[in-house]
């Protein structure tokens, strides 16, 4: 048994995926690299030479479909520092049904040359929430005729944009949803035939949204066997892989052990040996979804409160920061979860959006200045290693 297939038959065994608040590193004060990977390429871990996100810069988008940008182009002096730990960092851009189906192909081509800024190998990063209905309102119906046309030209529109350049996809943030779909098939089928579309793409990754470390299905908690049939369900073969907790809050280690369980699943099942990623822009304090607070009372946990001060928990701040390499030792994980990450997750990356309200729109300037002055991970530094 080589040294990945025994850290996973440990983790299996041991049930080591409680969704917790397990240590992460990112309680307290932690060193920073010297520079970040929009500023430097990073390499890829020796056990994942093929990591499709190491050996390139990661583009950093700025200009108006970014609700950040903005309001840190109009900042001054502190403000500007905090809302810059935000808007200096690369971060997922999301498209759904907001962007018309024959509107999709050009506003991603735009998005994409902001986001290189000359640089044709910076990688570009998008997540696709376009399927429609979605969330509480696919509880209700499944899509019509004329819906399931219309995210399959939308799709086809958003292939065409992306076209050769590096991307990496997360596909339909909070999948968990497609339990509740009084007709799953559709659903999944549509989702697949995305999955299947952007992953033809000669150099797009696609990771599908499998929920959290604390969620599998609504109404119940960890259960990697229930996050591997989501997958299975909705184009995994064709995949690079998954994505955790675009909208949770838990530890980057509960989440690193869930989807290694993951992997064992789909590899044990036939579906080959798949990578994931981990959104890292929210759980600088980590929660389980049962401990979340929201920011009023009566409010959404998706709304959950800002940290105030550095010793206050139950609250969101900003995690670790995007990285290609998050098995490094910096990140203050356990040894076991670090070679879990080296050989499985191709990155922490900020797909997660806790600056919004709702996790939507709009841009909350105090959330924001709230998460910069809480959050344990210094930096970033604003000039280049050039500069």
């Amino acid at each position: 048994m080589n040294k990945l297939a025994a850290l996973l038959a440990v983790v299996l065994m041991t049930g080591a995926l409680a969704a917790g608040t397990a240590p992460s590193g990112a309680t307290a004060h932690r060193p920073a690299p010297r520079w970040e990977v929009w500023q430097v390429p990073e390499k890829p871990a020796r056990d994942n030479p093929h990591n499709p996100l190491a050996n390139r810069l990661w583009g950093v988008y700025d200009g108006p479909q970014d609700q950040v940008w903005a309001p840190y182009l109009s900042a001054t002096g502190t403000t500007k520092h905090l809302i810059g730990k935000i808007a200096l960092r690369p971060r997922t851009k999301w498209y759904g049904s907001f962007v018309p189906d024959a509107l999709i192909e050009d506003t991603v081509r735009s998005y994409i040359a902001a986001s290189q800024d000359g640089d044709p190998s910076k990688l570009v990063q998008l997540a696709v929430f376009r399927m429609a209905p979605w969330e509480h309102e696919a509880c209700n119906r499944p899509p019509s005729q004329g819906e399931r046309a219309s995210y399959r030209a939308w799709i086809k529109g958003l292939a065409r944009g992306i076209a050769d350049t590096p991307t990496l996809v997360v596909m339909q943030p909070d999948g968990p949803f497609l339990w509740c779909a009084p007709n799953k098939t559709v659903t999944a089928k549509l989702l697949t035939f995305a999955t299947k579309t952007l992953s033809a793409l000669r150099r797009t990754s696609v990771y599908i949204d499998a929920g959290a470390a604390d969620w599998c299905e609504n109404g119940k908690g960890h259960d990697p066997e229930r996050c591997a049939a989501l997958l299975k369900r909705t184009g995994i073969r064709h995949a690079r892989g998954f994505a955790l907790d675009s909208t949770h809050y838990n530890s980057a280690s509960s989440n690193i052990r869930h989807g290694a369980a993951i992997v064992r699943i789909l590899k044990r099942d036939g579906f080959g040996a798949k990578h994931f990623i981990v959104d890292t822009a929210q759980n600088g304090r980590p929660m389980t979804w049962g401990e979340v607070i929201p920011s009023t009372p009566g409010g959404l946990k998706n709304d959950a409160r800002t940290c105030s001060t550095q010793k206050m928990r139950q609250c969101v701040t900003l995690g670790i920061p995007p990285t290609a390499q998050p098995g490094a030792a910096r990140y203050g994980m356990p040894r076991d979860v670090r070679h879990l990450a080296d050989a499985l997750v191709d990155g922490f990356v900020w797909f997660g959006r806790p600056w919004l309200h709702n996790q939507a729109d709009p841009f909350v300037a105090q959330r924001a200045l709230d998460m910069g002055r809480t959050t344990p991970w210094p930096g970033p530094r604003t000039r280049t290693p050039a500069g």
